[in-house]
């Protein structure tokens, strides 16, 4: 499985809007199918992929997004490939390759 992973692309711009916006951690719903997990991470207000970072850490997942009024963070636990993501509805669905 080739990783699809969209470069964590935050302008400076944008990284000020995130240290100036309340945080809040997205209510997260966690799904595992037979060949993939899937995350569904609700960020209401969260309108294109341009608002979203997602960064690959050593052992973990950082998500950042950002709307209007506020910053969404969450830190997944889990070294899993990233095989697709999309963003539908202010929900970022994220899916995981499982190691075999």
């Amino acid at each position: 499985i080739k990783e699809k992973i969209k470069p964590d692309t935050f302008t400076r711009e944008k990284i000020k809007k995130l240290a100036n916006l309340e945080r809040k951690e997205p209510k997260t719903n966690i799904r595992r199918l037979s060949n993939k997990v899937i995350y569904e991470l609700e960020m209401p207000g969260v309108r294109s992929l341009d608002d979203v970072s997602i960064t690959k850490l050593e052992s973990s997942i950082e998500i950042k997004a950002l709307s209007k009024d506020k910053a969404y963070t969450k830190i997944i636990p889990i070294n899993l490939p990233i095989t697709d993501y999309n963003l539908s509805e202010g929900k970022l669905i994220l899916e995981l390759g499982i190691k075999n």
